[in-house]
């Protein structure tokens, strides 16, 4: 589920607290568990050190490496998407604001250098802007956030494209999300 921050017309969007201990528990216990492995195979004293070894050693790196990537998602009070709601709305990122009416398709995207989830919004003028979520939201919940509040004020062709790319069912199974009429009416 979304954590939004609204105040006004400005919403801010934070991680999942479930995200965030699913993340912490795997990344800290896989590299505390791994250190032990390989502590434990540094002693030979069993049959499956070597084994233990090479899974230390070969498991280790990569768990630090991918901790290494999601740290800046762990700071408290993160917003992972900020966006301002309306007519005049817009989509806050590091390369700048995409105003709702510019936006031509938006999807979650994974990083296979950094198996990090990335927010990709495409303007009409092809034109990409990334957001990392650090895997602290969820494709359902993106596929929410862009119907509720992005959707009503992009073109007809940016809805049309959306319409074909969400499945309204699927996400009211889910999350009993439903989409407003006044939405596809504007």
């Amino acid at each position: 589920m979304l954590n939004i921050r609204q105040s006004g017309e400005k919403i801010d969007i934070k991680g999942s607290k479930v995200y965030y201990v699913i993340l912490l528990i795997f990344y800290v216990g896989g590299i505390a568990g791994m250190s032990w492995v390989l502590k434990e195979g540094l002693t030979f004293s069993s049959a499956f050190s070597l084994m233990w070894i090479a899974g230390g050693v070969i498991l280790l790196p990569i768990l630090i490496y991918l901790f290494i990537w999601f740290i800046p998602g762990l700071l408290p009070g993160k917003t992972i998407v900020s966006l301002v709601k309306g007519p005049n709305g817009y989509i806050k990122t590091k390369a700048g604001n995409v105003p709702f009416s510019a936006i031509k398709d938006a999807e979650l995207r994974r990083n296979g250098f950094t198996l990090i989830n990335v927010l990709v919004i495409t303007t009409h003028d092809r034109k990409q802007y990334r957001n990392s979520t650090y895997n602290l939201i969820g494709d359902n919940d993106v596929s929410i956030m862009i119907d509720k509040y992005v959707y009503p004020y992009m073109t007809p062709e940016s809805k049309a494209a959306w319409d074909t790319k969400v499945n309204l069912n699927h996400l009211f199974e889910i999350a009993r999300y439903k989409r407003d009429d006044q939405s596809s009416r504007m």
